[in-house]
């Protein structure tokens, strides 16, 4: 009941017209809190209203103060509308014969007001803005100066038609001066409050025009001590400024004048030292940076100012990788400045160019097993970005076009709502990407004062609600989130990617060599990057780096020669690899290293010498013979545990092509001959009573097995068979007879050529024994087919037994032909080496590496 008292005793101290008690009331009211909030509720509001139309000085001053408390809520405010509490502050405001304090608290009373577009719109309609800029203008206490400016800021901000307004009022340059004389005075809470208006001037902008004039009359005159100012206040470490001048940076003419006084070289020193932290303010300042680095006055700035190094030390950091594709663009507009490439690869830009193009391969791999992602399924399209050819649609970054906007990360926490529109407006073909701009601090919460003055909004400490944020952002769109990120870090790889390569190709173009271009996780980077997207630029710069003689040790010692094998187009790389290693220079070092280098060295050089010098007969023998580099494959070749082991396999192949070895025809004449063939059998005179012979005969071999074979085919076949199965011998027409010194499958094996059935299924062996059974029985057809059979067979399964059995059976013809033909026969990597493996598996390996060394020393040493 003491609300509704307190609005009865208001209303009938009014009545009486008794202003010291009204001027009472209204004291106790203010003074309680509780009890005025009461009264607010029940009716008051609408009382203290009408008394601002008061001659009284004191109960106007009351009902300010009042008003102004109730009105931070939105209730309040709610309950005010339609009332004339518009009209009266505006009297009140434009009446000089009150005081200071009252125009401070009815500058106050506006402000709350003013965070609801219905006040601030009538507000303005009623003419405020010109008592407020008035104020601006006046020596006035600091206090009047705060909530006139906060006043300003909020019928800007929440009402657009008022802005044509105040800058033809010439507002923001007042504010400006009030900031250079608060800045000047170390009046802290006015240089705040005036900070916080100028954000808000430009980062509610949309057209450029009126941002250009905001920015111009920050100035604040024509010594531009309004931007010397912000400097200052910068230097010392006030987030509020450098947000402010990080906004004045978006446009051109801004960025001309502040780098005049400094700015490119401050914000390096604000990166590399760490004080605008990691969040929000960190994102303002790496954008500003990558957009000072447009025009060539700034990019010699940061050149002379360290800005490269910071570039490269923030491409390192992975917790930063949401800021490397506009970084890395950024660096594109130093491309073609010979001195900042040296720079850049100075500070460590190879391993972080090697690292992007790495990590791309992974990302272009999500992006292929993905099935018709949301982003490229919504509208029946199915475009994806492979490392070799992005797509055009997010190329912009990549081809250095710069504008107002970077894409950046979805989910990196931006609180802009118009990045969120224009999330939620892209084409459903294409990814939401988050355009950055400077909208990132727009004041709609609500601001808490004190009765006089408190202003805690934009606090340095503030961070955007990251979560709260991405669900708003995504309220329209119905796709996976899991899915989403994963393709638009695939997008942003790709564009890391194309960058990269883009910086990469001009590393590789300098006239001066960079040895760091040659290091093995530069070259095996490239070569991993090559093999996934058969990128064609990539292709380029590994060339350009191989033909280039500065790269030719490095690239051997590291083992390129081996490590290139299986990439797309390796020919080419060893071609223009062999084009420098058959120059003079790179012989003298080739020798130098083979005579005088490091063990692991000589040994590395000596299996890739086959590789790099093929046309020269005279270089491959003083390399390899004069200079030891034969005999060191040869001791690889017999060391299996050795890690060169496999490379000098591949090696003494290479070397066998190279001087064009080739298998001669084997002789198809055995070692038996057509007298030894018939040694054993015996002559007999036959009886006349002998019985017919049986159309089968069973020859019994040495090991006890026995074999079936018609008579009449080998008796038409062989004139030994026939001599034997059917003339004067003991053996004419019995059904079994002992056949020395054959083999089972040989025997089978002739059988089936004999008699016309195919054969070429049997083993090795078996056609090898029954080739030098064809020669003992006399029957030269067969011989030859089974001889043409045996070599076709051969291949790196059976190589090392033909060889074996070639041995065994002192076939020299034969065991030449089967080294030869492993040294140059068509092969992978793993079936010479396994083929190589089978031979040393064998009793006779060294033979075998005997074998291979005379047959290359014959031709090497030839004139």
């Amino acid at each position: 009941m003491s609300e509704l008292l307190d609005v009865q005793e208001l209303k009938e101290h009014i009545r009486v017209n008794s202003k010291s008690d009204i001027v009472t009331c209204l004291s106790q009211l203010r003074n309680e809190p509780l009890r005025c909030k009461d009264f607010t509720k029940n009716g008051g509001l609408s009382i203290l209203v009408e008394l601002l139309r008061s001659s009284n000085r004191a109960i106007i001053n009351m009902c300010l103060s009042i008003l102004a408390n109730a009105c931070i809520s939105s209730d309040a405010r709610e309950k005010v509308q339609g009332s004339n509490i518009g009209d009266n502050i505006i009297h009140i405001m434009k009446n000089h014969t009150l005081d200071s304090k009252v125009h401070c608290r009815a500058c106050r009373l506006v402000g709350n007001l003013s965070e609801c577009k219905w006040h601030a719109e009538a507000l303005y309609n009623g003419g405020v803005i010109e008592p407020l800029t008035t104020f601006l203008k006046l020596q006035t206490n600091r206090q009047t100066y705060l909530t006139a400016i906060r006043a300003i800021r909020n019928i800007w901000s929440f009402y657009e038609g008022s802005r044509e307004k105040i800058l033809q009022l010439q507002a923001v340059r007042l504010i400006a001066q009030l900031f250079v004389m608060a800045e000047d005075k170390k009046y802290t809470e006015l240089m705040d409050v005036c900070l916080k208006a100028m954000c808000t001037f430009l980062v509610t902008q949309d057209k450029i025009a009126d941002f250009v004039r905001c920015s111009a009359q920050m100035e604040a005159d024509k010594d531009k001590q309004g931007y010397k100012a912000l400097i200052l206040c910068c230097i010392r470490g006030n987030n509020l400024a450098i947000k402010c001048l990080c906004n004045l940076c978006q446009s051109t003419g801004c960025r001309l004048v502040l780098g005049t006084l400094g700015v490119a070289e401050l914000l390096i020193t604000i990166t590399r030292n760490g004080s605008a932290g990691d969040g929000e303010l960190f994102r303002k300042v790496v954008v500003t940076l990558c957009l000072f680095c447009q025009e060539s006055v700034h990019r010699m700035k940061m050149k002379t100012a360290g800005g490269l190094e910071v570039f490269v030390m923030l491409l390192k950091q992975p917790k930063f990788a949401k800021y490397h594709p506009i970084l890395l663009d950024a660096l594109t507009q130093f491309a073609y400045c010979d001195n900042s490439i040296v720079t850049l690869t100075k500070h460590g830009l190879l391993e972080v160019l090697m690292a992007k193009l790495t990590d791309s391969v992974a990302d272009t791999t999500v992006m292929e097993t993905s099935e018709l992602s949301p982003i490229s399924s919504s509208n029946g399209s199915n475009k994806r970005c492979y490392g070799s050819t992005p797509c055009r649609k997010y190329s912009r970054i990549s081809e250095g076009r710069y504008s107002r906007y970077y894409t950046m990360h979805r989910f990196d926490g931006d609180s802009s709502p118009g990045s969120s529109t224009s999330v939620s407006s892209s084409p459903p073909s294409t990814p939401p990407l988050l355009y950055y701009d400077f909208k990132m601090e727009t004041d709609n919460g609500d601001d808490n004062y004190s009765p006089v003055y408190s202003d805690t909004e934009w606090g340095d400490d503030e961070e955007p609600d990251e979560e709260a944020d991405s669900l708003k952002s995504c309220k329209s769109l119905t796709i996976d989130a899991d899915n989403l990120r994963d393709s638009e870090k695939a997008i942003k790889g790709v564009l890391c990617a194309s960058t990269a390569l883009l910086l990469l190709y001009r590393v590789s173009l300098l006239p001066q060599p960079i040895y760091r271009l040659a290091d093995p996780m530069t070259i095996k980077s490239l070569l991993i990057y090559i093999s996934r997207t058969k990128n064609e630029k990539a292709i380029t710069i590994l060339i350009r780096i191989v033909r280039n003689a500065a790269y030719f040790m490095p690239l051997l010692k590291q083992g390129f020669v081996f490590d290139v094998q299986g990439v797309p187009e390796w020919g080419e790389y060893i071609f223009h690899l062999r084009k420098v290693a058959e120059t003079g220079g790179a012989f003298g070092q080739l020798s130098s290293v083979l005579l005088r280098g490091e063990e692991r060295h000589k040994l590395l050089f000596a299996v890739s010498i086959p590789f790099l010098i093929v046309h020269s007969r005279i270089t491959l023998k003083s390399l390899l013979h004069n200079h030891g580099g034969l005999q060191m494959i040869l001791r690889l070749l017999s060391e299996p545990s050795h890690e060169l082991h496999e490379r000098a396999i591949w090696s003494i192949c290479r070397l066998a092509a190279a001087l064009q070895i080739r298998p001669e025809a084997v002789d198809k004449s055995g070692p038996a001959t057509v007298a030894s063939s018939v040694l054993f059998l015996r002559e007999y005179p036959r009886e006349s009573s002998h019985p017919q012979p049986s159309p089968t005969v069973t020859f019994e071999l040495d090991d006890g097995t026995t074999v079936d074979a018609c008579r009449r085919v080998l008796c038409q076949r062989s004139d030994a068979f026939r001599a034997m199965l059917e003339g004067n011998f003991s053996e004419s027409g019995k059904r079994r007879v002992r056949l020395r010194n054959a083999s089972r499958d040989g025997l089978n094996t002739l059988i089936l050529a004999a008699s016309g059935i195919p054969y070429t299924h049997r083993s090795i062996e078996s056609l090898l024994d029954a080739v030098l059974l064809a020669d003992k029985f006399l029957m030269p057809d067969l011989s030859d087919a089974l001889t043409d059979s045996s070599v076709a067979k051969l291949s790196h399964e059976n190589f090392s037994r033909a060889w074996w059995w070639a041995k065994t059976n002192a076939c020299h013809e034969l065991r030449s032909c089967c080294v030869k033909t492993f040294l140059t026969a068509s092969m992978t990597n793993g079936q010479t080496v396994q083929a190589f493996r089978d031979f040393s598996a064998t009793a006779a390996f060294d033979e075998f590496l005997a074998e291979i060394r005379e047959i290359i020393m014959d031709l090497l040493c030839q004139p």
